[in-house]
């Protein structure tokens, strides 16, 4: 199948943004399977163990979880990937590239002071799984999520408020067309 063939979608954004909530009806609705790195990292912990809540152990795992997604990818014909996908990461972005598929992103951002809040909250909530050992997003850690990716076209989506979910589908029909 040829790049122009290959369709992937990325719902980027920092952690807290919104991804999740937005990805997974996204993917449903257009048939494609969905590689969420949060879905693959709590499975891996749920196997594997959490390390003791080492924040080492959860980025080693998360690590891994990216190689699978990164894996996934390139032997799916359509996806949507989920993760928060680093903009100033050379190696991300060149992962990206290397899909030969024509990339759309939906970046999700509710601004930094509502990321940091929301991540605060989840992170304090009974449900939250080991996977995710901070508790705090730092402002330096925020700072490497303050723009899209860029790799193709890009769907700013502003979590503030409920998203208009039949839009930004309409959306990415258009781009994939």
């Amino acid at each position: 199948m040829s790049a122009a063939q290959r369709k992937i979608v990325i719902v980027s954004g920092a952690s807290g943004s919104g991804k999740t909530t937005l990805a997974v009806p996204l993917a449903e609705r257009l048939g494609y399977p969905l590689f969420s790195k949060d879905f693959i990292k709590e499975t891996l912990t749920d196997v594997l163990g959490d390390g003791g809540g080492d924040l080492a152990a959860s980025r080693q795992i998360g690590g891994a979880s990216m190689e699978l997604i990164w894996s996934l990818a390139h032997r799916a014909p359509h996806a949507v990937l989920e993760a928060n996908f680093r903009p100033h990461s050379h190696y991300e972005r060149a992962k990206l590239t290397s899909l030969q598929a024509s990339i759309i992103e939906l970046h999700c951002d509710c601004g930094t002071s509502e990321t940091a809040k929301r991540f605060r909250k989840r992170a304090a909530t009974s449900g939250h799984h080991a996977a995710h050992p901070l508790k705090d997003l730092p402002p330096e850690m925020l700072a490497e999520y303050d723009r899209p990716v860029g790799i193709g076209p890009v769907i700013e989506v502003d979590t503030r408020t409920p998203v208009d979910l039949d839009l930004v589908i309409a959306q990415v029909h258009r781009l994939l067309r």
